[in-house]
């Protein structure tokens, strides 16, 4: 008996010995730290690098690290991380994402957004790890100014931080490549969280490859870069190089508006196709060149050196350079992203399908066709025939062929394959890219995962349905990020349910549009060709709130315009509103004219901020979007808005009358603001004080031009409104509601064509709505 227990007992030490330790030493021991953006400061609407440093203390580790992003309150989805650790080994992983927002706190202070899974999100097992279980940064609002640099050192661009650009809610300045444990991004995504870059005498030729090709996809995409000028700067500068719009001569000193003292700077002569920024007695001094959406600035002379930097005017420089006191006419602290607006404005309209649609004529049809044959005449037969008994099997047996029949009527277009509707509208730029935003929403024939690919220069975001809740956008999409390709798999989709995927994309060399139009004695003539390599629809010109139709263009075909407009001078593109945004769609035709309404609506955001032009419009029905569904086969339907900007030749000579609608109104104030409805006149305002700018267009030459009066309209509001003197730079009170200055009228027009207005809204709580100026400008033109 004792032999009996002494054996239990051991064999019960042995299992206690072999399988506690062994279940400790098993488990791997993951620590995380997170970071959010540069230096845990974080842009809303705009994409950012994350990254994570990851320990494990445990033994060897295979899995995926997926993390839960909102990039508004509608938009987000889990991105899915491989992580192979072995035991004791620490890995720094970054990673971009296309925006982040503080959505998802605001389902508790305890919400978790990293989740580290075993073997994979699919399949895998969670499992508990130590350290960041979310991400928290310091979020800034959209009109704060990021600015990146990379410097060896820092102290030269001091300076840089005391940029206040009005309108701007902050500034800040991140030395790159002198932050701790901070690796340059590879993705441009993460690069879209910086204004601008500045290269202050640093190779950046001798950045990784990738680096340079995600900061040059970067600025295709909207991003600018600023260089100041060294003797090897063509050696330098990489894959930016060829884009670099001063070929420099010898070194000598030079003026530089307006620093008070003279500086070393290289003499230069401007490259074909780039813009003067900065000249002086015919020198330039500084050039810009377009690269895409975005653009490459190159200074003749450095912009860290000494003899530049610590002049107390090189702040003023450089927002000169940076052009820092144009703003969007918001200071949107209340405010929604484009994709946001995009994903109800389009939604609304693009998650209907042409199969929701049912014949009601044949379905009632059917319905009374049915009841026909069971109740007469089936009665009539089986009573003559004496086989009245037969009804038992005869209508149970009609209704199920009846309620199949009407089911196929209704099925027919969703059984076979999923369908895709591409809905999204892009600017052509002058390297014949298109930049722009899409929405796809697909219609599921089948219940289960899809899966959708795109290049890295398409991105994908996920319209959720359901908000706040803990993993919720991983149980609803997971983007995965691979080096040539992204995956964004929507997660078990129910049978014939919608989801949809938005994103921004850049399409390298597309088309564009040969557009050669002239305006004179109020006829605008010339030809319109199409480049691109598909055929377009609907092709018109926009100006102001009109659309001029032409007509319809094949690829390479080309169609004579001639038309009547208002005035010699066209106005800039203006809001279009939606006529669908409420109404009920009845057929195909009425959708198809919904979608193109929508995206023509919601076009007039991006084209704001890019230019202030007409533009020439078309629309595609190619899916040109490179976005496909992988491992099916899919119906697709696609209408895409094909916009570029134009300037027609203009000979103004003698008199001319610029009328309020031919003035580019900028508004900036450090008290917040934000233009309302279709009216570009009309703000809702804070109490505070205001700058208005109206921009002369570029069709008159300002130097060939005498002011002979200035006529301003001023609404009976609580506005205190004043004009500033251009030669004085003092500010003059307007009296009344009208005003005319006939009297040295060219000394309200600055050199750059510029008349300037300070409003101070004096009411108490901020009126609700209030209208700005109007303003209307008479002069002579010399031949």
């Amino acid at each position: 008996m004792f032999k009996r227990l002494l054996a239990l007992f051991t064999f019960a030490c042995v299992l206690f010995l072999f399988f506690m330790p062994q279940a400790s030493l098993a488990a791997p021991e993951i620590t995380i730290k997170a970071d959010a953006g540069l230096q845990n400061k974080v842009k809303y609407e705009k994409g950012l690098p994350v990254q994570f440093t990851i320990t494990n203390n445990g033994s060897d580790f295979s899995g995926e690290l997926v993390l839960n992003y909102s990039e508004t309150y509608s938009l987000g989805a889990g991105l899915s991380v491989p992580v192979e650790l072995a035991e004791g080994e620490t890995k720094t992983i970054q990673v971009a994402i296309p925006g982040l927002s503080d959505m998802v706190s605001m389902g508790g202070p305890s919400t978790q957004t990293i989740f580290l899974y075993e073997g994979g999100w699919e399949d895998g097992k969670a499992i508990n790890f130590k350290g960041s279980k979310s991400l928290s940064p310091g979020f800034f609002y959209p009109n704060s100014l990021f600015i990146g640099t990379l410097t060896d050192n820092p102290d030269r661009l001091l300076p840089l931080n005391q940029i206040s650009p009005a309108g701007s809610e902050s500034t800040h300045v991140f030395h790159l490549n002198q932050l701790n444990q901070f690796a340059l991004p590879t993705e441009a995504m993460a690069w879209e969280t910086l204004d601008y870059l500045l290269i202050d005498e640093v190779a950046y030729s001798d950045l990784p490859e990738a680096v340079q090709q995600a900061v040059l996809q970067w600025v295709q995409q909207g991003g600018h870069v600023v260089a100041g000028s060294t003797e090897n700067i063509a050696a330098s500068m990489g894959n930016l190089s060829s884009y670099l719009p001063l070929e420099l001569g010898e070194e000598g000193t030079a003026e530089v508006q307006p620093l008070a003292k003279p500086v070393p700077a290289f003499s230069a002569t401007i490259k074909e196709g780039a813009d003067p920024l900065l000249e002086k007695d015919g020198k330039v001094l500084a050039a810009r060149q377009k690269i895409g959406a975005g653009s490459l600035i190159q200074t003749g002379f450095s912009l860290g050196d000494q003899t530049v930097s610590s002049q107390q005017e090189y702040v003023q420089l450089m927002s000169n350079l940076l052009a820092l006191n144009t703003n969007s006419n918001s200071m949107m602290t209340q405010g929604e992203s484009l994709k946001e607006i995009m994903s109800y404005e389009v939604g609304n309209v693009n998650e209907l399908f042409e199969s929701f649609a049912v014949s009601k004529t044949l379905v009632m049809g059917i319905i009374l066709l049915y009841i026909l044959l069971i109740i007469p005449v089936l009665y009539i037969v089986l009573k003559k025939r004496d086989k009245r008994e037969l009804a038992w099997v005869i209508i149970p047996v009609a209704a199920l062929v009846t309620s199949i029949g009407i089911f196929a009527i209704g099925a027919k277009d969703r059984i076979a394959n999923p369908q895709i509707q591409q809905t999204g509208f892009f600017e052509a730029d002058q390297d014949s890219g298109l930049n722009g935003y899409y929405m796809n929403t697909l219609l599921s024939n089948r219940g289960g995962d899809y899966h959708f690919a795109a290049p890295s220069g398409t991105t994908m975001t996920f319209r959720q349905n359901t908000q706040f809740s803990e993993g919720a956008q991983q149980q609803s999409a997971i983007l995965e990020q691979q080096a040539t390709q992204n995956t964004m798999t929507l997660r078990d989709m129910r049978y014939w349910s919608v989801g949809s995927v938005i994103g921004q994309s850049y399409i390298e060399k597309t088309g564009n549009f040969d557009i050669q139009l002239a305006v004179e004695k109020k006829t605008i003539k010339g030809t319109i060709q199409n480049n691109f390599p598909f055929a377009l629809e609907d092709v018109s010109i926009w100006t102001g709130t009109r659309l001029m139709a032409l007509g319809n263009l094949a690829p390479g075909e080309q169609l004579a315009v001639n038309q009547t407009v208002q005035s010699d001078i066209l106005p800039s593109a203006s809001p279009i509103s939606s006529t669908f945004a409420y109404q009920p769609i009845a057929d195909k035709e009425q959708l198809k004219k919904a979608r193109k309404q929508t995206i023509l609506s919601m076009a007039y955001n991006q084209f704001k901020d890019n230019e202030s032009s007409p533009y020439v419009v078309a629309y595609t029905n190619d899916a040109i979007v490179p976005i496909s569904l992988e491992d099916q086969r899919a119906s697709v339907s696609a209408v895409h808005l094909i916009a570029q900007p134009f300037k027609p030749d203009v000979n103004l000579t003698g008199e001319v009358s610029l009328n309020a609608d031919t003035f580019e109104l900028q508004v900036s104030g450090s008290s917040y603001f934000e233009n309302v409805t279709d009216d570009p006149y009309l703000f809702y305002m804070d109490k505070g004080k205001f700058e208005l700018t109206y921009a002369v267009t570029d069709a008159v030459d300002l130097k060939k031009t005498e002011w002979q009066e200035l006529a301003v309209t001023a609404a009976k509001q609580n506005l205190t409104v004043s004009i500033l003197n251009a030669k004085t730079g003092k500010a003059e009170e307007i009296s009344g509601s009208q005003q005319s200055i006939t009297e040295a009228v060219g000394n309200y027009v600055s050199p750059q064509g510029e008349i300037k207005f300070v409003v101070e809204n004096n009411s108490a709580n901020g009126e609700p709505e209030l209208t700005m100026p109007k303003i209307k400008l008479k002069g002579v033109v010399a031949p």
